[in-house]
């Protein structure tokens, strides 16, 4: 089954389009002469609109999805802010579940984190992060559950 937050994820992304949006009419509308212009002369919609992009980057609002079918793990994560500029290595992981050694979740502010202990071919242990924001307690529940079955499988084995 596939877990995610992207309808949360897909409206703060229209809120960044809209703060985008504010800050372009506000300077635009500033430039032109006459009247428009007077409304405009302090630029208070485009501070207030850079002011709330600021808070949105210094949140790190992420894009979590997790997904278990078969043998594999897939979890895709991305910023909210930044995603346009990172690679696909480093917005898509998945692992065998084979490999799979162990893994944490810790609440924070806001958010949940889940850290994932994986074996590497080499032998080492390889640690991945992932920001688990505004996960329900359902969908929490389920990737935890399932990640705690995988364990259960490789211990056995």
């Amino acid at each position: 089954m596939k877990v995610s937050n992207m309808i949360f994820f897909y409206r703060l992304k229209w809120l960044v389009r809209l703060l985008l949006l504010c800050i372009f009419v506000d300077l635009s509308l500033s430039l032109i002469q006459g009247s428009l212009s007077d409304l405009f002369p302090n630029h208070e919609l485009a501070i207030a609109a850079i002011a709330g992009l600021l808070i949105l980057t210094l949140l790190r609002f992420s894009f979590f999805s997790y997904e278990d079918e078969y043998e594999i793990i897939h979890i895709d994560t991305r910023s909210l802010v930044f995603g346009f500029l990172e690679s696909q290595k480093h917005r898509h992981y998945e692992f065998a579940k084979l490999i799979h050694a162990d893994f944490q979740i810790e609440k924070g502010f806001l958010k949940y984190k889940l850290t994932l202990t994986v074996n590497s071919s080499t032998g080492d242990k390889k640690l991945r992060r992932f920001d688990l924001y505004f996960l329900n307690a359902e969908k929490r529940s389920y990737v935890e559950n399932s990640l705690k079955k995988v364990l259960k499988a490789n211990n056995a084995s």
